[in-house]
């Protein structure tokens, strides 16, 4: 896995616990029971069915509060990239409601997942993070830290997240793993008023993975 929240990779392993409802059966995805303060987890990587994503988290948040008592659950929505699911969290402005995106990359028969939360503040510009394998020519980049993850963005700093726009890189490390060290995408973000779909992504831009195995290291080239 690569980036993650600091707070994610921390829990426990979710359990899957089947509870009843009003009249039905229900079983989150995860359900983190043991973490203060609880956390219960909807994942979605389908893009006609994300947007039902926030509704089944809170909902399952709410039941299981009522199930078993205490404090407010901490509702988790991972889907892959997706603006109307950015959009809403943004509007809704809930700390009981948290958004986390995720990449799969297929690399010799295995999968990367790279995590990252979209609308976590970039701490203040600075220049390229230490010991990333990028070309001299990335160096004049300004970089801005994920707060609370191993994850670096450059941009112009004309825009603010969770809606980053225009020339953009994004490189994290790779947490568990001994051959995999850094994953990095780079391209062109949409502009508001761009109509944007889940096919436009593998065409916006590319991706990179280091690998210490390979023989030899690619750089790929700086955006401008």
């Amino acid at each position: 896995m690569a980036g993650v929240p600091d707070w994610l990779w921390a829990l426990p392993d979710p359990e899957r616990r089947s509870s009843s409802g009003f009249g039905y059966g229900f079983i989150p995805d995860a359900y983190w029971s043991q973490a203060e303060p609880r956390v219960v987890g909807e994942l979605k990587y389908g893009a006609k069915f994300e947007p039902v994503a926030i509704a089944e988290a809170v909902h399952h948040a709410h039941l299981l509060r009522r199930i078993h008592g205490g404090e407010p659950i901490l509702s988790l929505v991972i889907t892959q990239p997706n603006y109307w699911v950015r959009a809403t969290i943004t509007e809704l402005a809930s700390k009981a409601l948290c958004h986390i995106e995720a990449d799969l990359l297929t690399l010799n028969r295995q999968t990367l997942l790279w995590l990252s939360c979209p609308h976590a503040r970039l701490g203040v510009l600075s220049s390229m993070p230490d010991d990333v394998p990028l070309h001299k020519d990335w160096t004049p980049l300004r970089w801005s830290r994920v707060e609370g993850e191993p994850t670096w963005i450059a941009h112009d700093d004309k825009h603010k997240p969770p809606f980053l726009q225009g020339p953009t890189a994004m490189i994290s490390q790779v947490r568990n793993s001994n051959r995999y060290e850094w994953v990095l995408w780079t391209g062109q973000l949409p502009t508001l008023g761009t109509e944007w779909s889940r096919n436009d992504w593998a065409e916006a831009g590319s991706f990179w993975v280091w690998d210490t195995e390979a023989k030899a290291t690619r750089t790929p080239l700086a955006p401008r």
